[in-house]
């Protein structure tokens, strides 16, 4: 394990610093590659949990990626990659899992809810961030989604978390909800106008017309002058 863990390592740090060369560099393979899914899986997370290095953290990442098509070894991979996330320090890997995250959702949807509702509370902000950008990463590639109440349920508790990035994850669910739900969404937004911070009223409203958005504008400044 600690040699595959050098090697890795090595081969990130020689591949280049941009995320393109990165993948190539991932895609070329490795000595484990042709081991089946529950052996790399297990060098892959004694590599995550051992590194330091952020693109070897990536590299781990771009591993469950490339088998997120697969239902059986994603949600047999969940027991272990659950626990991944407790490691996330940084946007960039947080938001890379949430893609395997949410495909994890769209397969099985109550295995994986109890533990966003259990990061929707954390202390730790990338939990609570996870809690609810994983819930629609990207709404476009889903077949289906979660039911509207539930996904404002664990977006409405952090309406006002005072975290600039769990601040983005809202603004950036808002704005995936309202492809999901547009009517639903926007009644949602216009209720909770004047608990939106400007970072989630830009990204969730970032799709609305103009009208609609002065609209809320003066919701907003109406809610700030009563103050």
């Amino acid at each position: 394990m600690k040699n595959h863990l050098k090697t890795i390592e090595l081969i990130t740090s020689k591949a280049g610093k941009t995320i393109p060369l990165q993948r190539k560099a991932f895609n070329q393979g490795f000595s484990f590659s042709n081991l089946d899914f529950k052996k790399q899986l297990d060098i892959w997370d004694y590599i995550y949990v051992n590194t330091d290095d952020f693109r070897t953290e990536m590299f781990c990442l771009y591993f469950l990626e490339y088998h997120i098509k697969n239902r059986d070894y994603m949600l047999s991979s969940w027991p272990i990659i659950r626990l991944w996330q407790d490691k996330i320090i940084r946007w960039e890997t947080c938001d890379q899992i949430a893609k395997v995250y949410g495909q994890l959702v769209e397969y099985d949807a109550s295995l994986i809810l109890p533990t966003y509702k259990e990061w929707n509370t954390s202390p730790n902000l990338w939990h609570r961030r996870q809690s609810i950008v994983g819930l629609l990463y990207y709404a476009s590639s889903r077949k289906h989604y979660l039911p509207f109440e539930t996904i404002v349920n664990l977006v409405e508790p952090l309406l006002r978390d005072k975290t600039h990035y769990v601040q983005r994850g809202v603004g950036w669910t808002l704005k995936e909800l309202g492809k999901a739900y547009p009517e639903e969404q926007e009644k949602f937004v216009f209720k909770n106008a004047s608990k939106l911070s400007s970072i989630a009223y830009s990204a969730g409203t970032e799709k609305w017309t103009t009208t609609k958005r002065e609209k809320l504008k003066e919701i907003r400044r109406a809610a700030r002058i009563g103050k």
